[in-house]
This record gives C-alpha cells, sequence and structure tokens, in this order.
C-alpha cells in the first residue's frame, strides 16, 4: 500500500469500487452466475474463515446485498443482476470514529475480492 493512500486515509473514512474508478484495483468485477449464487458464495467465503475476522451482518437477497463487519469497519457487498448468469459486484468499506481508516478499507476490499475469487472467478 502507498504511502500516499496512508496519509490520506487520516481524514479519508470509506472506499467504494465502481465502473470507472482512478485506481484499476477497484473496478467493478463481473461474474458468469446468477446474484444468489454470488449471495452464496460471499456467505461461504466468511463462514469457511477465508476472510478473516469478517462476520455477515446481514443480507437483502432482493435488493442483491449483503453487509459484513470487523470491529468498526462495515463493507455493503451489492449484486446487481445484470442478466439471469451474469452479474456485477460493487462493494462499499468504511470505518466508524473520529479518525480516517489510514487505508485499510482499500486493503479490506482487495482482500474480500482475493478471498472470493476461491468460489468464483471473475470475467
Amino acid at each position: 500500500m502507498s504511502t500516499l493512500r496512508v496519509i490520506t486515509g487520516i481524514w479519508r473514512k470509506h472506499e467504494e469500487t465502481k465502473e470507472n474508478p482512478k485506481e484499476p484495483e477497484l473496478k467493478t468485477r463481473y461474474y458468469r452466475k446468477s446474484r444468489e449464487a454470488l449471495i452464496n458464495d460471499i456467505k461461504k467465503v466468511v463462514q469457511d474463515g477465508k476472510l478473516n475476522g469478517w462476520i455477515v451482518g446481514n443480507e437483502d437477497v432482493a435488493r442483491g446485498e449483503v453487509m459484513l463487519t470487523k470491529g468498526t469497519y462495515g463493507m455493503v457487498v451489492t449484486i446487481y443482476k445484470l442478466t439471469p448468469m451474469r452479474s456485477a459486484i460493487d462493494v462499499y468499506c468504511s470505518k466508524d470514529g473520529t479518525l480516517g481508516d489510514f487505508g485499510n478499507s482499500y486493503r479490506y476490499i482487495l482482500e474480500f475480492f482475493k478471498a472470493l475469487r476461491t468460489e468464483a472467478e471473475p470475467e
């Protein structure tokens, strides 16, 4: 992780993936799976301990969202249904508290996608 990311993390408390990010690591991921299959894969990754310390806080299958928590950090994983067998995932990670996250939200998003890769391979 770069020093600049840690310095801006003093006041910045969140990070998110999107379609056209400044950094390619934070790009929306696409999968050849249904929304329901990806939700199950995310829960399996967390329950198997591949995402160290995170727990499933809440899930809303109708909206395609899974909320993960770890201490003062929260991660909202949104699965968009593009076609019946194609979906996209965006992640929003943030920290509660007065100080920033020192770049941890960025690191947690990358860890999430690395762990999810064991269950579902992106396009």
